[in-house]
């Protein structure tokens, strides 16, 4: 169906595209959600997503779902839709498979008919895409306001610049206050200071599908040393491991003591692929000051796994990996 002008204006003073006081994250997310929520209401296509592409996939991150399309769904990019559409295809396909730039794509067996344009991040590059899909062709009425989509594309890469512009400033003032959060005893970010680095990881996972990943150190033999050599002995082992840790540690690294005898690493931007070699840097420059640890890791998944989640999955990795080595040592004993 074609879009009167009216209807175009409305999409603007609900303020689905006006700043205001919130964090960047937040007005992103409104952003998103108020566009596709509009497309879908007003063309024939069932489903609008604004997605992100990342390391290789697609993740689908604001969604309108009816029938095709769910907020943490994932393709490889090179199957997708958008793929075609950024190179040159043409942004609106009205029958997949009678249309020679997309019939061989696996989806368009499910996916009948499609729309799409990226969305530019504040470098210059592509973001993500907003593209909408339905399951069955289009009928000869059905229209699609291809110039409408694209405007709308290109005020959702304004609004992401503007989002990611206001997020780097309020990031600043919250790693100010977290790395003010010290433990005295290794001079790493405490609890406190680790649960505001949190807080702003998730916002901007759930809003932008930015890559963090998350690990858990848990210290061999703390107890054994201050049980035979004294507390003393034990801080010693504990600066030990905070000084490694900290020097291993990447710019978008933030590491902290959870409590006790255990550390927590959050790593940003680092590709699903990279993090056993991301994280075993940390227990190779453990093992160099004479610091044993057994470790566990975990990818956030935007919409699928948050934080939270990805920290219980890292832990019972690390528990894995720590009975793993007492059954090693208990078989060389022997």
């Amino acid at each position: 169906m074609q879009i009167e002008g009216a209807k175009k204006a409305d999409l603007w003073q609900s303020g689905g595209m006006l700043t205001d006081e919130r964090a960047g994250a937040e007005l992103f997310t409104a952003a998103a959600m108020r566009a596709v929520d509009y497309l879908t209401a007003n063309t024939p296509l069932a489903d609008w997503s604004v997605s992100r592409v990342t390391d290789g996939e697609q993740i689908h991150l604001h969604v309108h779902h009816e029938a095709l399309i769910d907020a943490g769904d994932r393709v490889e990019w090179t199957e997708t839709f958008c793929s075609r559409m950024a190179v040159g295809a043409a942004h609106v396909v009205r029958d997949s498979l009678a249309d020679p730039e997309y019939a061989d794509l696996a989806l368009a067996q499910r996916v009948g008919a499609y729309a799409g344009f990226p969305i530019i991040d504040d470098t210059g590059a592509m973001f993500g895409v907003l593209c909408g899909v339905n399951p069955a062709p289009l009928s000869a009425s059905a229209m699609v306001d291809e110039p409408l989509v694209e405007l709308i594309s290109e005020l959702l890469s304004s609004q992401l610049a503007l989002a990611r512009r206001v997020d780097r400033e309020r990031r600043a003032r919250v790693l100010a206050e977290a790395f003010a959060q010290t433990d005295s005893l290794t001079g790493l970010m405490n609890r406190r200071g680790w649960d505001l680095v949190v807080r702003d990881a998730q916002e901007r996972i759930d809003a932008f599908g930015d890559a963090v990943a998350v690990a858990v150190f848990d210290l061999n033999k703390l107890k054994q040393a201050n049980d035979r050599d004294g507390h003393v002995a034990g801080d010693d082992l504990l600066r030990r491991a905070g000084r490694a840790l900290d020097a291993a540690s990447a710019p978008g690294d933030r590491v902290a003591r959870y409590g006790g005898d255990e550390f927590v690493v959050l790593a940003n931007g680092v590709p699903a692929g990279a993090l056993a070699a991301h994280f075993g840097a940390f227990e190779t420059a453990l093992a160099a000051v004479g610091v044993s640890a057994s470790f566990g890791y975990a990818a956030t998944i935007p919409a699928v796994t948050g934080i939270a989640e990805a920290f219980e999955l890292a832990d019972a990795a690390m528990y894995k990996h720590k009975h793993k080595r007492q059954r090693r040592a208990a078989a060389s004993a022997d």
